[in-house]
């Protein structure tokens, strides 16, 4: 269950300065994360769009946990069916929570199309903004 905390980020005028949440555990690394004073454990079935394997990458696993954690600051909103829910010009209707949490920001920027070794590749970028109080 997320709290609610007044923000302490030096950035944010104190006349914008509302409270703000904190993220869980789960938001981050899925439902079924757990831990305990010597162990965190992710369930590889909680992580977006990784494709399940019994030797994952670092890097795929890694990005599991980026996607993750960012569909709780920005995505677009779906039906029960994970199929997008569109406004009256068929344009899916998205959400932005990137100001929403205390301490961290992500944000997705626009992919772009690049090339290595002849192979053409989509990259996908995440902004991660970590406050920390001084």
């Amino acid at each position: 269950m997320m709290t609610q905390k007044l923000s302490q980020l030096s950035n944010v005028p104190s006349a914008q300065r509302t409270y703000m949440q904190s993220l869980s555990l789960a938001q981050l690394f899925g439902e079924g994360a757990f831990q305990d004073t010597s162990v965190l454990i992710i369930q590889k079935t909680d992580l977006l769009r990784l494709t399940l394997a019994a030797n994952n990458t670092a890097e795929s696993l890694l990005v599991g946990i980026l996607i993750t954690a960012l569909n709780n600051f920005q995505g677009v909103i779906t039906d029960e069916d994970s199929e997008p829910i569109t406004d009256e010009n068929n344009q899916p209707i998205t959400y932005d929570n990137s100001e929403a949490f205390e301490f961290l920001q992500m944000i997705s920027w626009k992919a772009f199309f690049s090339t290595l070794d002849n192979q053409r590749y989509i990259n996908h970028q995440i902004i991660v903004n970590i406050y920390t109080q001084l």
